[in-house]
C-alpha cells in the first residue's frame, strides 16, 4: 500500500479504499494498532513510528478542519514568525460552519465565525494551510487584541515585519469599515512606521476615525491621551511626544 497522507479524511483514499465500509475497517485497524489518530470523526492523521507522534502541526489540523477552515490573528503571526510566544493550548480558526471546541493533542480548536474571504491565501497543496496574509493577520490582531496576544505582542510583530502592502491594509480597513479600527492602525503606523509610510495614508486614518476617545489596553483613569488618534494608550507604550 502506498504511503498514507500526513493528514487525511476518506476522500483522500478513495483510490485505495472503494467503499466507506472498506475504509473504516482500515481506520478501525490502523487507530488499534496506533498508526493513526483520530483528529475528529472523519478526520485523522498519521503517527511517526519513531516517536508516536503525528506528523502534522496545529496549523495544518486547523486548516483541514472544514473545507472553508483558515487562521488568522495571533496563530498568523506565528505562523509567519513574528510572534514572541506560542498559543499552546488554543488554537482559534475561521469559518462559515458552525462547529463547537474540538480538543486534540492538548490544543483546544475553537472556530470563529469568518466574515470575509480577502487576502486568504490557500497553501494546501504546498504547505496544508489555508493562512490569511500578512497584511490581513496584522489588521485582524490590532481589531481584536484579545486574540493576538495583547497589545505588545501585536506592537512586536510591527516591529519584526518587513513593510507591509498599504494597498491591502487600505483594502482591509475600507471592508471592515471601522472608526476605531482607522484609529488603532493609524497610531501604531505612525508609531513603527513614521515617515516609511506617505502623509496621505495616516490622513486618510485620520478622516476615518472616530470622534471617541478609545482605550486602548488601559482601564479608565491610566494611561496617557495621544489627542491626535483619540487614545489612551498605556503610558509606557505610548511613541515619544515629538511625533505628534
Amino acid at each position: 500500500m502506498k504511503q498514507l497522507p500526513q493528514l487525511f479524511s476518506y476522500s483522500d483514499l478513495k483510490d485505495t479504499y472503494k467503499t466507506a465500509s472498506d475504509f473504516s475497517v482500515f481506520v478501525y485497524r490502523a487507530l488499534k494498532r496506533g498508526d493513526i489518530k483520530q483528529v475528529k470523526r472523519g478526520l485523522y492523521a498519521l503517527v511517526d513510528p519513531s516517536t508516536g507522534m503525528i506528523y502534522v502541526t496545529k496549523f495544518q489540523i486547523a486548516s483541514h478542519l472544514f473545507d472553508d477552515a483558515y487562521f488568522s490573528y495571533h496563530d498568523a503571526i506565528e505562523y509567519y514568525g513574528l510572534a514572541t510566544q506560542s498559543f499552546i493550548s488554543i488554537f482559534t480558526y475561521l469559518t462559515k460552519s458552525h462547529a463547537r471546541d474540538l480538543e486534540f493533542e492538548d490544543v483546544i480548536y475553537k472556530a470563529k465565525k469568518s466574515n470575509s474571504d480577502l487576502f486568504i491565501r490557500d497553501r494546501m497543496k504546498e504547505e496544508g494551510v489555508r493562512v490569511v496574509s500578512l497584511e490581513r493577520a496584522i489588521i485582524d490582531s490590532i481589531d481584536c487584541l484579545s486574540l493576538a496576544g495583547g497589545l505588545e505582542e501585536v506592537e512586536y510583530a510591527l516591529d519584526s515585519c518587513p513593510r507591509l502592502k498599504l494597498k491591502d491594509v487600505e483594502a482591509l480597513l475600507n471592508a471592515y469599515d471601522k472608526n476605531v479600527l482607522y484609529q488603532k492602525v493609524g497610531y501604531l503606523f505612525e508609531k513603527y512606521y513614521g515617515n516609511k509610510i506617505p502623509e496621505e495614508f495616516y490622513k486618510m486614518c485620520l478622516e476615518h476615525s472616530g470622534n471617541t476617545v478609545i482605550y486602548l489596553e488601559c482601564n479608565p483613569g491610566e494611561g496617557k491621551l495621544n489627542a491626535k488618534w483619540k487614545l489612551m494608550v498605556p503610558k509606557e507604550r505610548d511613541m515619544p511626544d515629538e511625533i505628534y
